[in-house]
């Protein structure tokens, strides 16, 4: 039993090293996400798109478009982030395309509200919308086509 010490001390550094590196690694995972989700909301529904949250100063209204609705990018993937922490199953490409497109287009909405029309804002919405439908339709027809049986 002397001689065996050793080896119970160096797995038992390894399982700690394992374990402790999960931890961690979840730990950044979830406060990185939280992060993503909060700085991003606040650009969203801030009328003014320069915040506190935002590095830089934004002048031009077009660039101001733009930032709100890649804060909406930002926002669906701090939640898919802190999803995949928490969440046991496997989400599907669909589902992630679907929460990203979703809250790029709530950040759009938003833009038309406190950035005002414009072509290319109206013409976005408008694509995205069809595009988070049709996404929305084949994943509800393939969703119910998946065996849970496996």
């Amino acid at each position: 039993m002397d001689g065996n010490w050793c080896n119970y001390v160096f797995f038992g550094i390894i399982y700690a090293w394992s374990f402790m590196t999960s931890i961690i690694s979840k730990s950044i995972l979830v406060i990185s996400g939280a992060f993503m989700t909060f700085a991003s909301f606040i650009t969203i529904i801030l009328p003014n798109i320069n915040n506190f949250m935002m590095p830089i100063e934004i002048d031009n209204m077009d660039l101001a478009i733009m930032m709100r609705t890649y804060a909406g990018f930002f926002l669906a993937c701090g939640y898919l982030i802190i999803r995949f922490v928490y969440s046991s199953s496997k989400v599907q490409i669909g589902s992630m395309l679907l929460y990203i497109f979703g809250c790029m287009i709530l950040a759009r909405i938003f833009s038309l509200f406190y950035d005002g029309t414009n072509e290319y804002s109206l013409l976005t919405l408008s694509l995205g919308f069809i595009l988070f439908c049709a996404l929305y339709l084949v994943q509800r027809a393939r969703k119910n086509q998946i065996s849970y049986d496996l």
